[in-house]
């Protein structure tokens, strides 16, 4: 009996080190990895999902770690796909798996207050994980305890304390050198900028945010600032921009099968199309979002997603549909308890009502939905609701209250305004030396970076001279000859420094007199005494110094950005002289579709001059045509005004001729540099148009057609 017995005992001792050796070959990344993929493949993926989850927790094959990590895994997933419910109903029913671990359970509770809205638990939640981790000497932990207080504040409008605790997490964050827990702090420090409507504060920290996850190849966070960014442009009415970067997005999505921000991406491109009214288009963007969507439909960005298809609805009066999507939706975010999303729906069922005239229930939606919002900030539902009532109350002849309610939607607006114009002014000009100071010193440090390299060079190759010498004439001949291709070398890596330097130092000529121009006509808007005007013609300003401050560095740019800056640029010069001239800008598909590139603000010299010394500004009817083309195998540029000509401008003071002689000299050096350089036949040509039978200067530049499928140095 005791052989059998022994036996026994040695076969059950092999399989529990068998099994024992699955626990740790096997990792939770890998197993969760697995059963998302099969998931993704069956036609409902998060029950599939959740039943995978199940039976690995279940199972003895695993240890209690693995199941640990199995959780924390499925918690991440949800979050990352907006199924915030899914997420909350997962940590209640599972949270014991974590009892082992006290500081990663107190994170996953704080999350999920915050998704149910409980902001001051949330907050407490918070120190708790911040105790728990000053306790362990964790500085993520610390971080991620910090970064929490943060948006706790923030939910509860301590805009100070909100962020001095974001300032505290990036602290930490950068101490305990984890590329995650700083990009959190990022994410979540744009989050609270946002919030208190510091919207080009939000946008410069995702764009240190973006360039920082194209460092790290972190492509989910490259995709997500990038999406961000987007949504940012898009809140202040920057659609060309929002349209570009929701594209980048979605390119990025593709590349790295980030399927979760298809649905995002395709929801930003309708409402841009939408806020355009460009019906037709928007409708594509809706198409593909719901062909896109594979998470089910319990996602809180499917529901924002469909009440964008709702918007669209509404707008094209199919009212019996959009009454539908409005049910579900409805029901859907009183599970989730977000206020946003009741806010909003209520919002949008009090716009199917107007359409319909039935004023009473579209009052009671706009009422229902104001009370909702009251407690959040200021969005485009809040001054929907007032301006929606306003013209409700004005339908029924009550005159008062739809006064009231305008009064409420003005004084939203006000709240949400731009600071002080002196002030914004003042920021922008330090902004503007700051990132000039940035880019010398980052030329600076690559400069000494080739140096260096340089040095390692020679050094390498003289060792190896050293160590291959044979015979005394071998080494000095190849001494000769290596020393001699280092100088042939060497000369023209200055040459071509040289010509890069030039470039560069032309470029950076252009932009401080276009600056301080600008500023002169906002100082003296202030003087005039006119803030509406200053005011809007600041907020073009800062768009357009924006893309100058991006693009000016480059040495080549798309022509699409270039027509941007142009677009940007005369818009506001049309602000300026309060629309006393047209324009035109004509430009082929093909050339765009092509990429062709262009130097920066190329144009923007000869348009200037068409407006202050063509004086467009003064006399009727004035305008410019810019035509973008493709001749003889180069880039043409035809820009024509109808100014006073060449003739009647050189008769004005001299400062005007220095000013418009400096400007085109810089740009004929610039012409000069690339044809020395790309061994092109760049050229301008001004002349007069009175042999026409009227007045007024056309400019020709012709320029090398390039591309971006080119290989060119253009650093």
């Amino acid at each position: 009996m005791k052989f059998p017995l022994l036996i026994l005992t040695l076969i059950f001792s092999l399989i529990q080190n068998v099994l024992s050796q699955e626990k740790v070959v096997v990792s939770a990344e890998e197993i969760f990895t697995e059963i998302k993929l099969k998931s993704q493949q069956s036609t409902n993926p998060n029950k599939i999902l959740y039943e995978s989850f199940l039976d690995k927790i279940k199972s003895d094959v695993y240890s209690e770690q693995t199941k640990n990590e199995l959780a924390v895994s499925l918690f991440s997933h949800y979050i990352k796909c907006g199924s915030f419910l899914a997420f909350k109903t997962a940590f209640e029913k599972h949270a014991a798996l974590l009892e082992n671990k006290p500081i990663l359970k107190t994170y996953w509770k704080t999350i999920s207050l915050e998704f149910s809205e409980q902001y001051k638990a949330m907050f407490k939640s918070a120190e708790m994980l911040l105790r728990q981790s000053k306790k362990a000497g964790d500085n993520q932990n610390i971080s991620d305890a910090y970064r929490l207080i943060a948006r706790s504040k923030m939910y509860l409008n301590e805009k100070d304390s909100s962020f001095f605790y974001a300032n505290l997490s990036l602290n930490f964050a950068k101490r305990s050198d984890s590329k995650i827990a700083v990009g959190n702090t990022f994410k979540d420090l744009s989050d609270i900028q946002a919030y208190f409507d510091m919207i080009g504060k939000s946008t410069s920290t995702l764009l240190k945010l973006n360039q920082e996850a194209e460092r790290i190849k972190d492509y989910y966070l490259l995709c997500w600032s990038t999406l961000m960014i987007a949504e940012r442009s898009f809140q202040v009415n920057s659609f060309n921009e929002a349209k570009t970067y929701y594209r980048k997005a979605l390119n990025i999505a593709e590349k790295n099968n980030l399927n979760t921000f298809r649905v995002r991406i395709f929801r930003g491109l309708a409402e841009i199309e939408l806020s355009t009214n460009k019906l037709n288009a928007a409708l594509s963007n809706i198409n593909k979002g719901y062909n896109s969507f594979y998470e089910g439909n319990k996602s809180i960005f499917y529901l924002d997603f469909k009440s964008t298809h709702v918007k669209y609805l509404i707008e094209i009066d199919s009212l019996a549909q959009a009454k539908i999507i409005l049910s579900d939706i409805l029901e859907d975010y009183s599970k989730y308890k977000s206020s946003n999303g009741l806010g909003k729906t209520h919002h949008l069922i009090g716009r199917m009502h107007f359409s319909q005239k039935k004023w009473e229930k579209a009052k009671a939606a706009f009422k229902q939905s104001q009370s909702i919002l009251n407690k959040l900030p200021d969005s485009e539902y809040s001054l929907g609701n007032y301006k929606f009532l306003a013209q409700v109350f004005a339908k029924q002849n009550q005159f008062q209250q739809a006064f009231e309610n305008l009064d409420n939607f003005q004084k939203h607006v006000d709240n949400n305004s731009h600071l002080s114009s002196s002030k914004a002014i003042n920021e922008l000009t330090q902004m503007y030396s700051r990132e000039l100071r940035e880019y010398r010193i980052k030329e600076q440090e690559r400069v000494i970076k080739d140096q260096q390299k340089e040095k390692e060079l020679l050094s390498l190759k003289g060792e190896k001279q050293m160590a291959t010498t044979v015979l005394i004439i071998i080494i000095l001949v190849s001494t000769i000859i290596i020393v001699l291709f280092y100088l042939r070398q060497a000369k023209i890596n200055q040459n071509t420094k040289e010509i890069e330097m030039s470039q560069t130092l032309l470029r950076t000529q252009m932009n401080p007199h276009f600056i301080f121009n600008a500023m002169s006509v906002i100082q003296s808007s202030l003087y005039e005494n006119n803030p509406a005007k200053s005011s809007k013609f600041l907020v073009s300003f800062s768009r357009l110094i924006r893309l100058i401050l991006e693009n000016s560095p480059k040495e080549f740019i798309t022509l699409e950005t270039e027509i941007e800056i142009l677009e940007k640029y005369l818009k506001t010069q049309k602000l300026r002289f309060e629309n006393r001239f047209n324009y035109q800008i004509n430009v082929p598909e093909e050339l765009i579709f092509k990429k062709v590139l262009i130097p920066p603000m190329i144009t923007q010299p000869f348009v200037e001059n068409s407006i202050e010394h063509g004086q467009l500004n003064i006399i009727d009817n004035g305008n410019i045509s810019i035509d973008f083309s493709e001749k003889n195998n180069m880039l043409y540029i035809e820009i024509i005004d109808n100014g006073v000509g060449r003739a009647e401008s050189g008769k004005k003071k001299n400062s005007m001729k220095e000013h418009k002689s400096m400007a085109l000299d810089i740009t004929n050096r610039r012409v000069e540099i690339i044809n020395k350089k790309y061994k092109s036949k760049a050229s301008i040509t001004i002349s007069n148009l009175t042999e026409e039978k009227y007045t007024g200067t056309r400019v020709q530049i012709f320029l090398p057609l390039l591309n971006e499928n080119l290989n060119f140095d253009s650093e």
